[in-house]
């Protein structure tokens, strides 16, 4: 039987490491969340509107990428301090759907219709769909903690 000590891990016993690790999730929850909305809103017709979706693609993109590649990581880490109170949250595994999702959906459908130039109403549909999809995912990473 594999038994995990909670109190070994760096974020149990370790005042400000826990806090710190859920700082760094929240700034690139809202950095690569962030940088996709601001391609959603041009979708939208709104935003900046002195560039194509396609081209803020293009410059967000790097920056989303950081966002997600530190929101797993610390995602991860955050998630070792206590596995089996995370794995049977309701909130976490709607947060871990919605993130795969998330993740599909930007990387493919989203990204197409960003890169092309589809009809207004698909346009529509792709950021509508899109922030619907990130402002769920956030408010279950609320509801995590008071689980």
């Amino acid at each position: 039987m594999l038994i995990y000590d909670l109190a070994a891990n760096p974020l149990n016993s370790n005042e400000w490491s826990f806090p710190l690790t859920e700082c760094f999730h929240v700034a690139s929850m809202a950095l690569c969340i962030g940088t996709i909305a601001v391609v959603d809103l041009r979708l939208l017709g709104a935003g900046i509107t002195n560039r194509t979706a396609g081209q803020l693609v293009r410059l967000t993109d790097p920056w989303s990428i950081a966002g997600f590649s530190i929101v797993i990581t610390s995602g991860l880490l955050i998630f070792s301090s206590d596995p089996l109170k995370y794995l049977h949250s309701a909130p976490f595994q709607l947060k871990m759907g919605l993130l795969l999702l998330g993740i599909l959906y930007n990387y493919t459908l989203h990204r197409k219709a960003a890169r092309s130039d589809p009809p207004p109403g698909i346009r529509f549909l792709a950021a509508a769909f899109s922030l619907a999809l990130w402002t769920t995912l956030v408010f279950s990473s609320i509801f995590v903690a008071f689980w």
